[in-house]
């Protein structure tokens, strides 16, 4: 009873933080508002009997990806182009009925649903989240898509620091 009181709460801590992701404005308090999601995340891993997998959750991305993007954060700053108003602003209250009828009808879809294992009590877990499942599972299963993120995540760091420069560049200096 007490493991599902803990999902119940890491999992609407997730939901909701992540939901904060999408909708603040300010870029700084979306940034805290992933490392709540990250962290709720890592709570879950815990959860499914994976404490590596929810170490790494805490290490990589709460740490060292959240900090790059504060750092990026910090380092732009809040900058809005001059006179731009949001050209989507009229469309906003259509938006969050899209939303709200979306997050109803997903209410509706889970109460009624027969998926195998929603209300069936957890089963226990194989060897899934230890140091060496997740190696083997990078290097047998998933070599491709691993080495393909770090690929991705090397660009997304250059084009941050071509970004900064370009803006310090248009701005005349520091």
């Amino acid at each position: 009873m007490a493991e599902q009181v803990v999902f119940v709460i890491a999992a609407a801590g997730a939901l909701i933080s992540g939901v904060l992701v999408v909708t603040l404005e300010n870029a700084f308090r979306a940034t805290v508002a992933l490392i709540v999601t990250l962290v709720s995340v890592a709570v879950i891993f815990l959860l499914l009997a994976a404490p590596f997998v929810a170490v790494i959750q805490i290490i990589v991305y709460a740490g060292a990806i959240v900090v790059l993007f504060l750092f990026v954060i910090a380092y732009l700053g809040e900058r809005s182009p001059p006179g731009m108003e949001d050209r989507l602003a009229p469309y906003q209250p259509f938006a969050w009925i899209v939303v709200i009828a979306l997050v109803g009808q997903a209410g509706i879809m889970l109460a009624n649903s027969d998926l195998p294992g929603l209300r069936d009590e957890p089963q226990a877990t194989g060897d899934i989240g230890s140091p060496e499942a997740v190696g083997r599972a990078f290097i047998d299963d998933y070599i491709v898509p691993f080495e393909a993120t770090s690929a991705i995540l090397l660009v997304a760091a250059i084009a941050a620091v071509l970004l900064a420069k370009r803006a310090i560049k248009f701005e005349g200096g520091r």
